[in-house]
């Protein structure tokens, strides 16, 4: 029997519990790669483990460091000093919040006395964890292959927020924020033997700054949920509510779009799963918004919904939550941003809408024809099965070790 190769990942994110689509993806992709990779995990997250959770990990045969550390929260308020800081250094706050010195020394420790063959580093904001190539070449018998498993292009994220706001002082911190964020880009993008970007156009831009890239197929690895014949929910959203493109989400189509909407339809409610967010509170007040803040199952939601929307103005990336919609053939309403990424074919997906007006009425005809929500539900469900589900990871797998022999050749 073959030795494995040693892969050390190190990632800014403690995957479990499953309940965001960041760490679905990142407990996916370690989960596929343990078939074939002797891993270390090195994790700088505010979360803690359970025992229950380290043992999942163990039953994978994957070694486990957590550096807990405090909330990272995106806020600038959080923390003024460290932010002007960061700034006085160029470097992007939003990476840098979650700097931790003591996981440094550890992990260069940890490199010399394990000798990975391969360094993968989950989202270009851990790429500060990782060594300078003159150190590893150093500390290294063999130079270990550098591969970043990119989940989205931050600088697009900020950018996108800045040309929505309207408040001066929010516009100056998020073009500072996006242009330091396209700084750290420019320079740790080029640092990568190979990236795997999580779109094709993503795929494209990554091009141009490493000379090996490819698309990884985005998986949903959850099961779907057995699909309930009373539909209780009309109009559903789930997201964790603090991060700011979710927020301003909720808060467009709750102020903008649903006025529109109960105007012809007065009975219709809106439907909000996800962590409280105390800027949202005021929209409370309004009857036909409902609020279930975190909820650990959420199968009743995906069963008897009607209608799922992506109202997104902001952020960058796939999103997951579009995935939990299609594989469990909820309608979809999105903007083109809500499904950016994706494969998705206007009226046969999903319906497109970027006004108020437009969103509206697509998700008002899907409320009331259900001759046409099956019809996309069923579009929905083949589209999902073909191009992200569990199969799709061997696709990866393949791709992941061809990769890596192509460099191992290289380098003899």
């Amino acid at each position: 029997m073959l030795k494995k190769k040693k892969l050390l990942y190190l990632s800014q994110c403690f995957p479990l519990p499953l309940d965001g689509g960041g760490r679905i993806k990142t407990f996916n992709t370690l989960q596929t790669l343990s078939s074939q990779f002797d891993i270390f995990a090195v994790f700088v997250s505010e979360r803690k483990a359970s025992q229950k959770e380290l043992e999942k990990f163990s039953k994978l045969g994957i070694k486990v460091k957590i550096f807990k550390t405090k909330l990272m929260a995106e806020s600038i308020k959080e923390d003024y000093l460290k932010l002007a800081w960061n700034y006085l250094q160029l470097r992007p706050h939003f990476v840098y919040q979650y700097r931790y010195k003591p996981s440094f020394t550890w992990i260069k420790d940890k490199i010399k006395e394990w000798q990975p063959d391969i360094i993968h580093v989950d989202h270009i904001n851990s790429a500060q964890f990782l060594p300078k190539k003159k150190w590893l070449k150093k500390n290294c018998l063999t130079m270990p292959i550098l591969i970043l498993e990119n989940h989205n292009l931050d600088h697009v994220l900020f950018f996108t927020r800045f040309r929505e706001t309207k408040k001066l002082i929010r516009k100056i911190y998020l073009l500072l924020e996006g242009s330091l964020n396209l700084l750290y880009g420019e320079i740790n993008y080029r640092r990568f033997d190979h990236i795997f970007s999580i779109s094709a156009s993503e795929t494209s831009y990554l091009s141009q700054k490493c000379k090996s890239v490819s698309t990884q197929p985005l998986v949903y690895p959850l099961k779907a949920v057995k699909p309930s014949k009373h539909k209780i929910y009309d109009i559903l959203f789930i997201a964790y509510l603090e991060w700011p493109p979710n927020e301003v989400a909720v808060r467009w189509f709750s102020e903008k779009i649903l006025p529109l909407i109960n105007r012809e339809m007065p009975e219709i409610k809106f439907h909000v799963v996800g962590n409280k967010n105390p800027r949202l509170d005021d929209l409370k007040h309004n009857k036909n918004i409902i609020f279930y803040g975190h909820q650990k199952n959420i199968d009743q939601f995906l069963a008897k919904s009607k209608v799922f929307i992506l109202p997104f103005k902001t952020g960058a990336g796939v999103r997951l939550k579009s995935l939990t919609a299609l594989q469990n053939g909820i309608p979809i309403v999105s903007t083109k941003l809500g499904v950016d990424g994706l494969k998705l074919i206007n009226k046969k997906h999903y319906l497109l809408a970027e006004t108020e007006k437009e969103f509206a009425e697509k998700v008002i005809e899907l409320l009331k024809n259900e001759k046409l929500r099956k019809k996309i539900s069923s579009a929905q469900k083949q589209y999902f099965l073909e191009n992200h589900s569990a199969k799709n990871n061997k696709q990866f797998l393949a791709s992941y070790l061809k990769i890596l022999n192509n460099m191992d050749q290289k380098i003899n």
